[in-house]
């Protein structure tokens, strides 16, 4: 296996030199770097990334916990954190908490102590009082998704949620719909602390409140955002005396959940029960009906998050790597962003 002595021996510059170009020093000159590059090809070298990392005390590495990564919304929000991270040469590591708490906070104080270069929390993967902790002995930069923290000046990306219900609920009062049900999320255990759970719910209630409507508790099934748990759910509300003719549900995967509980009643969607989800993952616009949902701004969520991070590793360095381009965060530490009504067949 070659070794950095080959590289300079092949290129006839020294060690050092070599050592810079590999360190991306700005003082190489282009002809140099270029030249030090074509031997590195040449040659089939590698350099050692982590005696690089513990030289210049940066991995190169960021962490994203996430609490399901059967979800599909979560790892569409880490795949647009690692197409922008990969942008400036930094690569991802994806810890899923697997709707564990417990696991979630070892992720966290395990990539802690790997020193990974940043972290970002989606969802609620991991508790308050791990966070905590983190303020009080690590200065890794932290960014969280959906999770509404206590901590202060912890940057925070939450999507407006009780509006984005707000407006589905209308939309199903506006296409005549008067018996309107909710699949919500769980008031315990994990998802019960993510932001969407309340503030979807909240939304729900003013939009029936504004129109008139009464808000019926036997109305509102809590699934854990999860497929089986919406079907279950659907089920319970199909068995009341008198069904409803709507359904929101909390999330794309209970509402799948739902129309797979009202076809196997022997009913239609939407002309016995329109269903609306939330999240708008990939498989919304594939199934049979497809399903009318709110778009959680998946993308954007995940651009912005990797933004912040570079951000704060460009504030801890003298000097900004090369070619390094950041854009500013918000000046605040929460950042609110929309969903998008998407209409399809099923309501």
């Amino acid at each position: 296996m070659p070794t950095i002595k080959d590289v300079a021996r092949h290129s006839g510059v020294s060690i050092s030199t070599v050592s810079a170009v590999l360190n991306e020093s700005a003082w190489v000159p282009e002809d140099t770097r270029i030249h030090v590059q074509r031997s590195i090809k040449a040659l089939g070298y590698r350099p050692n990334r982590v005696a690089q990392s513990l030289k210049k005390g940066k991995s190169n590495v960021i962490a994203v916990i996430i609490s399901d990564l059967t979800n599909p919304y979560f790892t569409e929000v880490a795949s647009s954190l690692q197409l922008r991270l990969m942008q400036e040469h930094l690569m991802l590591v994806i810890c899923n908490s697997d709707r564990s708490h417990e696991i979630g906070d070892k992720h966290f104080e395990f990539m802690l102590a790997r020193q990974m270069d940043g972290i970002v929390i989606v969802g609620d993967s991991v508790t308050e009082a791990a966070l905590q902790r983190w303020q009080q002995m690590s200065d890794v930069p932290v960014v969280a998704i959906e999770r509404d923290y206590a901590i202060a000046n912890l940057p925070t990306l939450l999507v407006d949620s009780e509006q984005a219900a707000f407006e589905a609920t209308t939309f199903l009062i506006e296409r005549g719909h008067r018996n309107i049900a909710m699949i919500s999320g769980p008031t315990h255990g994990v998802g019960s602390t993510t932001f969407g759970r309340s503030t979807r719910l909240q939304g729900y209630k003013r939009a029936l409140e504004e129109r008139g409507l009464p808000y019926r508790p036997h109305y509102v099934i809590e699934g854990n955002f999860q497929l089986a748990s919406g079907e279950r759910a659907m089920q319970t509300l199909l068995n009341l005396a008198e069904p409803p003719s709507a359904v929101f549900a909390a999330n794309d995967l209970m509402a799948i959940g739902a129309i797979k509980a009202i076809q196997s009643a022997g009913l239609h969607v939407p002309n016995d029960v329109a269903v609306v989800g939330y999240d708008d993952i990939a498989l919304a616009s594939i199934i049979s009906p497809s399903l009318t949902t709110l778009a959680m701004p998946k993308r954007e969520l995940g651009e912005t998050a990797a933004e912040l991070v570079l951000h704060r590793l460009r504030a801890t360095t003298t000097a900004t790597p090369a070619g390094l381009s950041v854009a500013m965060p918000p000046n605040e530490s929460v950042t609110m962003l929309h969903a998008t009504l998407i209409r399809r067949e099923s309501a």
